[in-house]
């Protein structure tokens, strides 16, 4: 499992910038590896969102961020916004008893 997060600033217009990212997602989750993203809006400062992504590999993630597609958006996406992308490992994982 590969697991990727990228938090980002917003300096532009938030609608637009939710708009874009959404675009970029519906391309993501049909590329193959795709397994799950989550958008967070920060309770404490409106500028900042932070993405979670869960994909079956990094080879898989690699090749999709490499389509046109995705690349045009990124560029559309920094019109309104700064990133700091990484990829992360787990180091620990807890559910809680009966939930899976």
């Amino acid at each position: 499992m590969f697991h990727f997060i990228n938090r980002f600033t917003v300096t532009g217009d938030h609608a637009e910038f939710q708009r874009i990212l959404g675009d970029i997602n519906k391309y993501m989750s049909a590329q193959p590896g795709f397994r799950k993203h989550r958008l967070y809006h920060s309770a404490r400062d409106s500028r900042i969102y932070v993405e979670t992504a869960e994909w079956e590999s990094a080879e898989l993630h690699k090749k999709a961020i490499s389509g046109n597609e995705f690349l045009d958006g990124v560029k559309q996406i920094m019109a309104h916004a700064t990133a700091e992308p990484a990829p992360f490992t787990v180091v620990r994982e807890n559910s809680a008893a009966g939930v899976r």
